[in-house]
């Protein structure tokens, strides 16, 4: 009877033998196209968020401007945004004597103010305090939110303010509005350090700041 022989090797059955794979053409460029795509996508999402802190500081000052505008026609007495250009600070001011800026405040230790104060045996001591000017002045409103400096982002910065008087970039400057809400026409711009402009145009007769990109000196 006849048998049927395998044929073996002396290893053994023999295996495909791979070698060692490199990165083809078209995977290369599939990892190209996937890193284009996250810097797409991440650089506009960095660059909005430098913008919203921009023009979140714009909103801000434009809100403080519009409060002292308000705050004015209410009390008819002038008030203004005094604004330091170097540093980057501002608030709200009004244009009263001493007596009526600090007239309602307490003293320190909780008591009104008065020309006399109780020594506690109900004889009446004379206050050896200087006296209040009663002359006119700008004073710090009492809200203790826009009375007090408020600081712009480091990021940003004053780029200048432009009004009347002429171009001015540094100091302390003023926009001023008058017992009726009317001002002078001035333009006061703010920017990142991307070069981004915001500039805040203060109308004389609106009852509004308008808001827009770009610089107040076009």
């Amino acid at each position: 009877m006849h048998g049927f022989k395998r044929h073996q090797t002396a290893t053994g059955p023999t295996r495909p033998r791979y070698g060692r794979r490199g990165f083809t053409l078209i995977e290369m460029m599939a990892v190209m196209a996937i890193m284009a795509l996250v810097f797409a996508i991440g650089v506009p999402r960095l660059g909005t968020s430098k913008l919203r802190v921009l023009r979140g500081e714009a909103e801000s000052i434009a809100a403080s401007l519009e409060f002292a505008r308000q705050r004015a026609i209410m009390t008819a007495i002038p008030h203004r945004l005094l604004i330091d250009l170097e540093d980057g600070g501002y608030r709200v001011e009004w244009l009263v004597t001493e007596d009526q800026a600090f007239g309602s405040e307490p003293r320190e230790d909780g008591s009104p103010e008065s020309d006399f104060s109780d020594d506690g045996e109900g004889e009446n001591s004379i206050d050896l305090r200087p006296p209040r000017r009663n002359q006119r002045e700008y004073y710090p409103v009492s809200n203790r939110q826009l009375g007090a400096f408020s600081w712009i982002d480091d990021a940003l910065y004053f780029v200048g303010l432009d009004s009347p008087s002429g171009w001015i970039e540094g100091g302390d400057v003023a926009i001023v509005f008058q017992a009726d809400g009317t001002t002078e026409f001035s333009m006061l711009e703010i920017a990142d350090a991307d070069d981004n402009h915001i500039t805040l145009e203060i109308e004389p007769l609106l009852d509004r700041i308008l808001r827009r990109s770009g610089p107040a000196r076009s």
